[in-house]
């Protein structure tokens, strides 16, 4: 009892008001840490993001209206006491990492020591449509990952560093750590390569991915491995889960509804094409399509969309969502805490579609009650 913690990730998006309600929400509902995106546009294509289409969009007229989330991350850290802050994931293609270094270590002072980096190796629609380069991206983040350390170990001394995407040239890091220690690091990592990343780097792991426990412990053995093989300790080392969850009174009533909106369909395409395929379907998008990594929603026409209702299953969405009653998504978690995750970021996927206001606080509370209990 008692081995979970629980965070809340907020969309980051206009009006600015909504999020300040909502991260206070998440505090009093037992929320331990607050999680921020960092995009520049949104998953969700703007043609079903209107009001007679998805409910929410009559409070937030756009989700492509995002937030710096480093700024409302420090306005929330001085607003909100003893709540940890962190990215939900930021990358090294948009961000140098002197500035990522830089920018946390500022956020850890005015936190007073609370502050996350999360990070990821990035995905397109960041990336591409705005002119950046989106290849090699694991590379990059390792090399990002390197400076990043390197900087905040430097001592303030000057380093100087030869990499493929970055060169140091007697660069000085002089902020001092808040404590004498640096920000808490955790990493975004599904496969091999960006496990390890997170064992030889991280201090903490950011999956998003729905696994089954098996699944979760033998990634996360992974990370054991590549953190023993350098020489890493992971004493305090933080297992994390994000959840994107669909409250309501049942599986099957969340479901009904989902299974009616054009928001889910969109929300499918997320989903990669070889999860499509072993569900007997084909993508919207191409069969090499790898989800959420490669969804740029202004180019995702109404005729795609139309797919996606067209084949959309719940078993389809149930890779991709937590759905049903706050008793069912914690009893379907649970096993994840057996397989060493600590701590849940419950994303709330379910207000977009469903109209719940009230009561889908109230449930979202009582999974939070729920969750730390395990």
């Amino acid at each position: 009892m008692g081995r979970v913690t629980v965070g809340y990730q907020d969309a980051c998006v206009h009006p600015l008001w909504l999020s300040r309600v909502n991260l206070r929400l998440a505090r009093w509902m037992g929320a331990s840490a607050v999680w921020l995106p960092d995009h520049f546009m949104s998953f969700t294509p703007a043609q079903v993001w209107r009001p007679e289409i998805t409910p929410a969009a009559r409070v937030v007229p756009s989700l492509d209206a995002l937030f710096d989330p480093l700024q409302l991350l420090a306005v929330t850290a001085t607003r909100i006491r003893g709540v940890d802050v962190g990215t939900s994931v930021t990358e090294s293609i948009r961000r140098h990492p002197m500035s990522l270094a830089q920018s946390f270590v500022t956020l850890d002072h005015i936190s007073k020591g609370r502050a996350i980096l999360g990070i990821g190796n990035g995905i397109r629609e960041n990336t591409e449509p705005y002119g950046l380069p989106y290849a090699d991206n694991v590379a990059r983040l390792e090399e990002a990952l390197t400076i990043i350390r390197l900087l905040w170990n430097s001592g303030g001394e000057p380093i100087s560093y030869d990499g493929r995407f970055w060169r140091l040239r007697d660069a000085v890091f002089r902020l001092p750590l808040y404590n004498g220690k640096p920000p808490r690091l955790f990493v975004a990592a599904h496969f091999p390569r960006m496990l390890r990343l997170a064992g030889r780097f991280g201090d903490g792991w950011l999956p998003g991915q729905k696994v089954s426990a098996v699944e979760y412990r033998n990634r996360l053995a992974v990370i054991r491995s590549a953190a023993d093989k350098a020489g890493r300790r992971m004493d305090g080392f933080s297992a994390t889960h994000t959840m994107l969850v669909a409250l309501g009174e049942s599986r099957e009533q969340v479901l009904e509804r989902a299974m009616k909106s054009r928001f889910c369909a969109t929300l499918t395409l997320g989903v990669p094409a070889d999860v499509w395929r072993a569900h007997g379907l084909t993508h919207p998008l191409g069969d090499a399509h790898r989800g959420f990594l490669d969804i740029v929603p202004t180019r995702i026409s109404d005729v795609e969309i139309d797919r996606a209702v067209a084949m959309m299953i719940p078993e389809l969405l149930l890779t991709l969502m937590y759905a049903g009653s706050a008793q069912q998504i914690c009893d379907e978690v649970a096993p994840l805490v057996d397989a060493g995750c600590g701590h849940f970021i419950i994303a709330n996927a379910g207000a977009s579609f469903t109209g719940d206001n009230v009561r889908g606080l109230w449930r979202l509370a009582e999974l939070m009650r729920r969750l730390r209990r395990l």
